[in-house]
């Protein structure tokens, strides 16, 4: 069956399919779908995960012994194949056919790819997976889509907003979902639950400083540590609000440290790359950085943005300024923090 990304929670209530296409070329949707399979997926059994990314070598016979086997031990496999340009080819079309005809009940099959379009939508192969499973296109939202989008979205974060306030978000994010989940994380870390005014959506959203929050998160990726001082004087000066900061700060260092875990257990990166869907472009700059911090310099600093946190609440004296500015040094100098220049 073909279903747009909203219905699917309501199909995994009602039974879990051993086969999901989820296909389009909006990130966030399809990531949420696919995250959302997994996850009802575990709770079922599907223990055991096995990721294939198909390339002009790819071996489909990797994939018939995955699926087609029945496990020997309790676990039951969820199988992944990453298919970017919805072009499986003629022998991973019969290869797709024959797997989802067949699949063994052990196993689930989740196929992610671009955009599927008209004519594949007409192929054995997507047929198939429609007779069998599940098939869902995920599109960019615009106009009415993208506000009741946004509107379930703050929800989700135990926030509201009236039409004004929804139609303002909308005009900001301008269609990217990526941009518009973290501008909501970012009022959920200003305001909490509640209803939002107009008036605090424009100060947290359209201010124009945000942009310099951008500045700063590039400079810290190119350690370029006089940049990034210079952008917390001038954020500190126009009084920025620091819990927007550090909810910056801190997700990028949640991604530093899951790629140091990454890299320290398989030697590999790109599946933490490919789940924070990082752009290429930046790629280059984190595995700079992943070189002159480990994972215990990394999780230190998340120890030091939950004090940060404290601060900022009242909970603990200091000075938020101060420490968010030795957590940004010691993102930039790693090798200061080693050397005792920072506070434990």
């Amino acid at each position: 069956m073909q279903l747009e990304a909203q219905q699917l929670p309501f199909s995994l209530e009602k039974a879990l399919l051993p086969v999901y296409l989820v296909s389009g070329d909006e990130p966030l949707q399809q990531g949420e779908a696919v995250d959302l399979v997994r996850e009802k997926a575990k709770a079922a059994g599907f223990i055991n995960r096995e990721v294939f990314h198909v390339d002009a070598k790819f071996d489909w016979n990797q994939v018939f012994a995955a699926c087609l086997s029945q496990s020997l031990f309790a676990d039951k496999n969820l199988i992944e194949l990453n298919i970017p340009s919805a072009k499986p080819g003629r022998e991973g079309s019969a290869a797709i056919d024959k797997v989802v005809a067949n699949l063994s009940q052990d196993n689930i099959l989740i196929i992610i790819t671009g955009k599927v379009d008209k004519a594949s939508k007409s192929t054995r192969w997507f047929k198939t997976i429609d007779q069998h499973g599940v098939a869902i296109a995920v599109w960019p939202l615009a106009n009415k889509k993208l506000e009741q989008w946004l509107h379930q979205r703050l929800q989700q974060k135990g926030m509201s907003t009236n039409q004004q306030g929804v139609k303002f978000l909308a005009e900001c994010v301008e269609g990217n979902l990526l941009a518009a989940a973290q501008e909501i994380e970012k009022l959920q870390a200003i305001y909490g639950a509640g209803v939002l005014s107009i008036e605090q959506l424009g100060s947290a959203v359209a201010d124009n400083s945000r942009y310099d929050i951008f500045k700063l998160m590039e400079s810290l990726l190119a350690s370029n540590l006089p940049r990034v001082l210079q952008i917390l004087q001038a954020l500190k000066a126009e009084k920025l609000a620091t819990p927007i900061l550090l909810w910056a700060v801190l997700r990028e260092l949640r991604l530093l440290a899951a790629l140091s875990f990454e890299k320290a257990s398989t030697g590999r990166t790109d599946i933490t790359f490919k789940k924070n869907r990082t752009w290429d472009t930046k790629k280059a700059e984190y595995l700079k950085l992943l070189a002159q911090g480990n994972l215990e310099h990394w999780h230190r600093l998340i120890s030091m943005s939950a004090k940060a946190e404290k601060i900022i609440k009242g909970v603990e004296n200091g000075n938020d300024w101060l420490i968010l500015e030795q957590i940004c040094i010691a993102i930039c100098r790693p090798n200061l923090a080693r050397n005792g220049a920072l506070p434990a």
